[in-house]
């Protein structure tokens, strides 16, 4: 709901700063004083397009914005997670600005957006009643969603929107495999060419690990071979090598112990000195004899590399991927050479998707229809009661293309006057009569009907007297609710608000100045009476002023 509106510099407004409540706020005011700008200025607001003659002259630029209690409407909260709009879970502002230039700003908490932004978001905090503006309710999808609400549809369209789903991936697979069907031949021949040519190259995932690590060990095999060849020699195989003097060193150790001194530590130390160093040359020996200084085993491993690489540079990154797209082709061609039977299978489970899903559609579209008949009833009722005695009101219904919402094109239909053929309503009432219609509408839809704040504009033209008065009666348990913002020239409507607004104009420096006022309760009194009586207020108007006012609450 709407808790704050500031508009400056719109038409004849300089400045006007309202807080607004819940409940039903009547707007009143004398002809030409400019409530309706103050309409204007909310429709402005959430996404109607601007020209810049709005713009006060003598200003550069129009300013409203507005606080929004949101704490109870999801949709709004979900299209702001969309925008990643945080803080938004229970008030919004919204700003918009109009230059002379012709540039038009929006913000939501101070976060530009545009102003197809404010229009979706819109539609779910305020819904217009009246002649020229845009609602909700004239929307055949929330037509739709109203009569689904009140019939209980929702389970039956959770389920029949799961099931959509998997009908429309079914006809997706029979289009792929019929698309596929047109270049078959040329599929299977260029798939069996690529299965052929990975499979033929025997790749194994960590092969090319280790090329990486024996390629370096084959390009410098000679150099290898050459320093293990001098290790060895080094060793054991020089007349001085390391081993020959542990040997002599050995030796002399013995003629050490024949003289009498203790060698066990010394003999022992050399001892595994020796072996440690026979192991070296043992292990030397081995890697000297693991060395190929031939070309061909470079030449081979090279090819492999330079094979790997190719076969990356086609099929994927890596060897594995190599070996996953391979995988992949063999299905596909198991796919493709199956075609005829694969596309029989596919169309099988087309025909019994179908059959679930048209099914659940039938049984939506029985419940409502059962409950369009009772909703019709009661809203032609509600218009009787409001003074429109021949007003005919009907849901048609016409079967459609199937979508995740069932088969149902549905449409809310209405003629003013008995005899008359129905249209849609969006482009049959007029004027006050729309408001009307949409006041029975509301009333009747009411706990199903998702929108904050209504406002109707001029609801009571062409009215008087006890359709006033019922018209006042039906607002005031509308906006139990929700907050209704009514404008209205009719004493029965205005003693039944909550709150009034009175919009009046003042000349301030030789110029037209629209002004708003939140109206206390002596305040009202004295403006019923002069909607009652006239400039010239009388003790009676005062009287029944006070007496309408009571009566209402």
């Amino acid at each position: 709901m709407i808790t704050n509106l500031s508009v400056k510099n719109y038409a004849l407004i300089e400045n006007i700063n309202l807080s607004l409540k819940n409940g039903l706020t009547v707007i009143t005011g004398e002809t030409g004083a400019g409530k309706s700008i103050i309409i204007d200025s909310i429709d402005l607001l959430l996404g109607a397009r601007a020209s810049t003659s709005i713009i006060r002259t003598g200003t550069t630029s129009c300013v409203i914005s507005a606080e929004f209690d949101i704490s109870k409407n999801n949709n709004v909260k979900d299209i702001l997670s969309e925008l990643s709009i945080d803080d938004a879970d229970k008030e919004i502002i919204i700003r918009r600005q109009i230059d002379t230039s012709g540039k038009s700003k929006a913000y939501i908490n101070d976060i530009p957006v545009s102003i197809n932004t404010l229009s979706n978001i819109g539609k779910y905090l305020v819904d217009f009643y009246a002649q020229h503006k845009s609602n909700m309710l004239f929307e055949q999808n929330y037509q739709r969603q109203i009569l689904d609400d009140i019939a209980g549809n929702q389970t039956l369209l959770e389920k029949l929107s799961k099931k959509y789903s998997e009908l429309e991936s079914l006809k997706n697979k029979k289009e792929e495999i019929e698309k596929n069907n047109a270049d078959r031949e040329r599929l299977i021949d260029l798939y069996n060419y690529q299965i052929k040519e990975i499979t033929s190259a025997g790749l194994t995932p960590e092969e090319e690990e280790k090329i990486e690590e024996e390629l370096p060990k084959l390009k410098n095999a000679e150099k290898i071979k050459n320093i293990t060849s001098e290790m060895t020699a080094i060793l054991h195989r020089n007349d001085k090598s390391i081993l020959d003097g542990l040997s002599t060193l050995n030796k002399q150790i013995d003629l050490l112990e024949k003289y009498g001194i203790n060698i066990e530590n010394i003999a022992k130390n050399l001892n595994a000195s020796i072996a440690s160093v026979e192991e070296v040359y043992s292990a030397i020996e081995t890697l000297s004899a693991g060395i190929d200084v031939g070309p061909e085993a470079l030449d081979s491993m090279m090819e492999r590399q330079q094979l790997i690489k190719k076969l990356k540079s086609k099929y994927g990154k890596t060897v594995q991927e190599i070996l996953d797209y391979c995988a992949e082709l063999e299905t596909k061609l198991k796919t493709l050479e199956n075609y005829e039977y694969n596309l029989e299978q596919i169309q099988k489970q087309i025909d019994i998707s179908l059959k679930e899903v048209t099914d659940i559609c039938k049984q939506i579209s029985d419940k409502r229809k059962k409950t369009a008949k009772t909703v019709s009833k009661k809203i032609v009722s509600e218009l009787a009661d409001l003074n429109m005695k021949n007003a005919q009101f009907e849901i048609s219904f016409e079967q459609a293309d199937i979508t995740s919402h069932g088969f149902d094109k549905i449409e809310f239909m209405f003629s003013a006057n008995k005899g008359e053929s129905l249209h849609p309503l969006a482009l049959v009432a007029s004027g006050g009569e729309i408001s009307r219609v949409m006041l029975a509408l509301s009333t009747t839809i009411s706990n199903n009907y998702n929108v904050d704040t209504i406002i109707f504009d001029e609801i009571d033209t062409g009215t008087s007297g006890m359709t006033g008065e019922k018209i006042g009666k039906k607002l005031k348990s509308l906006s139990d609710n929700r907050q209704i913002i009514s404008i209205s020239h009719l004493a029965q409507i205005a003693s039944s608000a909550d709150n009034h607004i009175k919009i009046y104009k003042e000349i301030e420096n030789g110029r037209n100045v629209t002004r708003a006022k939140i109206l206390d309760s002596k305040e009202r009194i004295q403006e019923i009476a002069k909607i009652i009586s006239g400039e010239k207020i009388t003790e009676y108007a005062v009287k029944h002023a006070e007496e309408m006012i009571n009566s209402s609450h």
